[in-house]
C-alpha cells in the first residue's frame, strides 16, 4: 500500500488479546489501517452491509460462529474483498478446504510475523483485480457506445488482411453487400458488386492510398442485396509494422445513397428557387413600371407600389408556410378580403383548388387589384355592399380541366365604366390572361362590377368533388 492509504479491515476474533496482537503485528509491518472488531453472525453481517472494508481478518473458531460460515457470509455479500483467516486451530487440510471456498490466505497465530506481508500481498491483489474489472467494463462499455454509434449512422465494419485476401464484416457490412452470414467473402468478391464504371477509379484510389499509408475516403456505387443501386462510402486506416508495406485496413462501410439524394433535392430546390427569385425580381419591376404609367402623381405612385408590395409579400408568406408548394386559392383570397370582412357580407365559395408558386403570386396581384377597386369604387366602399367570390373546375372539351373564378359586386354605388385602362385591367388582361392560358372577361353593369377568369388548370391542382371550401360573413 501506499503512505497515503488506510487500509479499512474488518475483524472478526472473540479474544480481545489476540485482537491486539493482530493489530501489534500489522503496526510492526508499517500497515496503515483502521480496524472494526466482531465476534457474532449478527454484527458481523451488519458491518458487512452497512460500511465497507478492504480486507475481512477471521478466526476459525469462535464459541458462537465459525470462520467458515463467515467465508460463505462474505462470498454472498461481498465477494470481492479478500478473506485471510488468522488462527490458531487451523490445520493443512482444513487450510486448503477454506481456500478452495473463496479465502484468499491464511496465518497461524503463532507466526504472526506472515501477517503483514500477507495483508500486502491480499490487498495488491484486490487492487489489481478491481482495475481489472474496471478496465473490462470500460472496454464493454466503450464497445456498446462504439455499437450504437455504428448503428445509429448506419455503417458496418470490415477487416481486410492484405497478405492473406482475409476479409471480416460485421453484419451491417455484410447487408450493404448482400453477403449471407455462411459466406466467406473477400475482397475480390466486394469488387465483383461494385458497378463497372466506378470500379477502376475505387482500385486505383485504394492502391494509392495503401502506398501512401494514407486514409482512404471514396464513394462508389453498387447494386445492393435489394437490387437497386446505392452509393456506399468505405473510409479506412492502414495499418503495419515499421516502414514496411501496410498488413491491414480497419474501416467502415456506409450507404449514403438517402443523403446522395438528399443532397440533389437540396441543388434542385437551390436551382427552382433561384428561378423563382429572378421570377419575383421581374415581377417587382413590371409592378413598378405599370404603377409609374397608371398614377396621377408621386403620392399615388407610393401608396400603389406600398400597396402591391404588400400583396406580394402576403402571397410570398404562403408560399413559405408550404415550403414553396401550391397554396390553397381560397387562402390567397382571404388574404386579401379578410380586412373587409366587418360590417360587409362576402361569400367566398368553391371547392378545393391549389395554384402552383408563380401562377400563386401573379393570382394575388389580381385579387389586391380587384379588392382595391372594391374598395375604392364598387362594393366595398359603402357598409351594405356586397361581394361575392365563387370558383369552379370543369372538364374542358379539348381535354384537361378548367378553373373558372367569378367576381360579382353588388349593392355598391353605381359603376360606370373607367375612363382609363388602370394597373388592374392591364394585369388582368396581359399578365393573368396570359399566364393563366385562358380568358378574362370584365364587365361593368351599374349594379356593380363582374369578372371573370377561366384557364387551364393542372389535374394535380384539384381536390376531390366532395372537398368543398365555403366562407361568408355578414
Amino acid at each position: 500500500m501506499s503512505d497515503n492509504e488506510i487500509a479499512e479491515i474488518l475483524m472478526l476474533e472473540d479474544s480481545s488479546l489476540d485482537a491486539d496482537l493482530v493489530e501489534e503485528h500489522l503496526r510492526i509491518g508499517r500497515v496503515a489501517n483502521r480496524c472494526d472488531r466482531v465476534w457474532t453472525r449478527e454484527d458481523f453481517t451488519a458491518a458487512l452491509t452497512e460500511r465497507h472494508y478492504d480486507l475481512i481478518l477471521a478466526d476459525y473458531q469462535l464459541p458462537s460462529f465459525d470462520g467458515l460460515s463467515a467465508l460463505a457470509i462474505a462470498q454472498d455479500l461481498k465477494p470481492e474483498i479478500p478473506f485471510i483467516f488468522v488462527s490458531a486451530t487451523l490445520g493443512e487440510e482444513v487450510a486448503i478446504e477454506a481456500m478452495k471456498k473463496g479465502a484468499t490466505d491464511y496465518v497461524v497465530k503463532f507466526r504472526l510475523n506472515r501477517l503483514a506481508g500477507c495483508v500486502e500481498r491480499a490487498l495488491e491483489e484486490a487492487r489489481v483485480r478491481t482495475a481489472q474489472r474496471r478496465a473490462e467494463i470500460e472496454m464493454l462499455e466503450s464497445k456498446a457506445r462504439l455499437s450504437a454509434a455504428l448503428a445509429i449512422a448506419k455503417l458496418g465494419t470490415f477487416q481486410w488482411d492484405v497478405a492473406s485476401g482475409r476479409l471480416v464484416l460485421d453484419e451491417r457490412s455484410r447487408e450493404i453487400f448482400g453477403i449471407s452470414a455462411d459466406q466467406s467473402p473477400t475482397a475480390r468478391d466486394l469488387f465483383e458488386r461494385v458497378e463497372p464504371d466506378d470500379r477502376p477509379l475505387l482500385i486505383e484510389t485504394m492502391k494509392a492510398a495503401r502506398a501512401a499509408k494514407a486514409r482512404l475516403e471514396h464513394e462508389f456505387r453498387l447494386t445492393g442485396s435489394t437490387g437497386r443501386t446505392q452509393t456506399v462510402v468505405v473510409i479506412c486506416e492502414w495499418m503495419g509494422r515499421g516502414g514496411g508495406d501496410p498488413l491491414r485496413a480497419v474501416g467502415v462501410f456506409g450507404d449514403v445513397t438517402e443523403r446522395k439524394a438528399a443532397d440533389e433535392r437540396q441543388k434542385l430546390l437551390l436551382r427552382e428557387l433561384h428561378h423563382r427569385v429572378k421570377n419575383s425580381l421581374a415581377t417587382v419591376q413590371s409592378i413598378v413600371n405599370f404603377t409609374l404609367r397608371t398614377s396621377d402623381d408621386m403620392r399615388d405612385f407610393q401608396v400603389g407600389i406600398t400597396n402591391r408590395i404588400a400583396s406580394l409579400s402576403r402571397s410570398h408568406t404562403l408560399l413559405m408556410k408550404n415550403e414553396w408548394g401550391d397554396v390553397h386559392l381560397r387562402d390567397l383570397i382571404l388574404g386579401e378580403l379578410e380586412p373587409y370582412e366587418h360590417g360587409r357580407r362576402l361569400t367566398i365559395e368553391g371547392p378545393n383548388v391549389f395554384l402552383p408558386p408563380d401562377l400563386a403570386m401573379t393570382f394575388a396581384l389580381a385579387v389586391h387589384e380587384l379588392t382595391t377597386n372594391a374598395a375604392k369604387y364598387g362594393s366595398l366602399s359603402v357598409g351594405d355592399g356586397r361581394l361575392a367570390v365563387t370558383w369552379h373546375d370543369r372538364q374542358r372539351e379539348c381535354g384537361g380541366r378548367e378553373l373558372c373564378i367569378d367576381w360579382v359586386e353588388s349593392d355598391g354605388p353605381e359603376v360606370k365604366p373607367p375612363s382609363r385602362r388602370g394597373f388592374g385591367t392591364t394585369l388582368l388582361e396581359r399578365l393573368l390572361g396570359h399566364q393563366l392560358g385562358g380568358t378574362v372577361e370584365v364587365a361593368y353593369p351599374p349594379e356593380g362590377a363582374q369578372i371573370r377568369i377561366c384557364a387551364e388548370l393542372p389535374e394535380r391542382s384539384t381536390g376531390t368533388v366532395a372537398d368543398h371550401a365555403s366562407f361568408s360573413t355578414t
